[in-house]
């Protein structure tokens, strides 16, 4: 008895032979390199994690930061919430035995102001020119805006 296979099964065994390359006999199949034709995803498309802002903030300081490079007196520090403190290099009045012609050192003072929470006034509630070693403890509540010589905020921080 002649059995007759399905064409569909021939095709199906031809698929399988093994060929040197589609349609060229003569020449070695194509085996491409590792990585070559495969979508490489650019570098600025790679997903980034989201900066976070530090856990211990509690005078919110990051809200301030475009403070940064502006005049004390383009700010309204009464409006600012919570106690805030505003430091500045400060000299003291008299005779300087340290100082040299032409040279402009750095003050070793600071005047430092401290403003209350809720203060209606303008006025700051105490003023004192103090060293930076003797500020006082630090309070992680409390505002700092520290300025330059000729008023400009340099850094806001809470201390």
């Amino acid at each position: 008895m002649i059995r007759l296979i399905p064409l569909g099964c021939l095709f199906a065994l031809t698929a399988c032979a093994p060929t040197q390359g589609v349609g060229y006999p003569n020449y070695p199949a194509y085996v491409p390199r590792a990585g070559q034709g495969q979508y490489v995803r650019p570098e600025y498309l790679n997903p980034t994690p989201t900066p976070m802002i530090q856990a211990i903030d509690s005078c919110q300081s990051y809200l301030f930061k475009g403070l940064v490079g502006r005049h004390e007196g383009a700010i309204y520090i009464a409006g600012l919430p919570g106690s805030k403190r505003i430091l500045k290099p400060a000299f003291i009045e008299g005779p300087d035995r340290d100082h040299i012609e032409g040279i402009d050192p750095e003050p070793p003072f600071l005047e430092v102001r401290d403003y209350l929470p809720n203060q209606v006034l303008y006025a700051p509630s105490i003023r004192t020119i103090s060293d930076r070693i003797q500020l006082g403890p630090v309070d992680e509540s409390r505002l700092t805006i520290e300025l330059d010589r000729e008023g400009y905020v340099q850094e806001v921080a809470c201390r």
